[in-house]
């Protein structure tokens, strides 16, 4: 009996000191992402704390921003995952359009846009689509490189460009301006045929791939509005 006691003692006190250490990892996290964000874009921000259900695209979408913005003013590296209690920068509206003009050396906003557009012609997607698309994902910035490998101004995986080449037989550099973005329309293009032009399929599709919105649906809403919002914008 005595034993018993003394082996659920045990158990009880190592289940407290993992539970302490958990919330000290988590408690280090937070501070360090404040630390983070703080140095990234100060004097230039509005704060925001994270809540349960939160994602970078919903806080994006309420914010009027993308985002690529938000990851790289936070120092984001999993735009997948961000926790509760974090404190976000949302940089002001000057910063972010002194930042969308800093897209490309080679290329000004209304070079990209004009280049967007013509795409979207070549491909016989709506040309709305194809900015809001290429804003979302990188705010037209071709020299934005993801956490998980994606390209440019469309964010175009290094595998999808590969299929994407070897489908409609060309040979498009993702990481070059234009060829970047005739992949991406190529991409939408492709989508607008496989969903018949049903835009909340089509956006969600560009974001979670097809496949899943085929088989499990749109779960990410937040993206699929924010695009839509996007393209009464422009």
């Amino acid at each position: 009996m005595h034993r018993l006691t003394a082996v659920h003692y045990r158990l009880a006190t190592i289940l407290m000191l993992t539970a302490l250490l958990l919330c000290v990892s988590i408690l280090f996290t937070l501070q360090q992402s404040d630390v983070y964000a703080l140095s990234s874009s100060a004097g230039g921000c509005t704060w925001y704390k994270v809540h349960p259900g939160d994602t970078l695209s919903s806080i994006a979408g309420r914010y009027n921003t993308n985002v690529q913005t938000l990851a790289q003013a936070n120092h984001v590296s999993n735009v997948n995952l961000i926790l509760p209690g974090r404190s976000l920068c949302i940089p002001s509206a000057q910063s972010q359009a002194g930042a969308a003009y800093q897209i490309s050396a080679q290329a000004s906003q209304a070079n990209i846009a004009a280049l967007l557009r013509k795409a979207a012609t070549r491909y016989n997607v709506p040309a709305k689509l194809v900015m809001a698309i290429a804003w979302q994902e990188s705010g037209w910035r071709q020299s934005a490189i993801s956490p998980v490998g994606a390209i440019g101004t469309m964010q175009v995986m290094p595998g999808t460009a590969t299929w994407l080449n070897a489908t409609a037989h060309t040979r498009y550099n993702p990481h070059q301006l234009q060829g970047n973005i005739l992949l991406g329309t190529l991409y939408l293009h492709i989508l607008w045929n496989m969903f018949r032009g049903n835009l909340d399929d089509i956006i969600s599709a560009y974001n979670e791939g097809a496949g899943n919105v085929i088989h499990l649906g749109i779960f990410n809403w937040n993206y699929v509005n924010s695009v839509l919002a996007l393209m009464k914008r422009f």
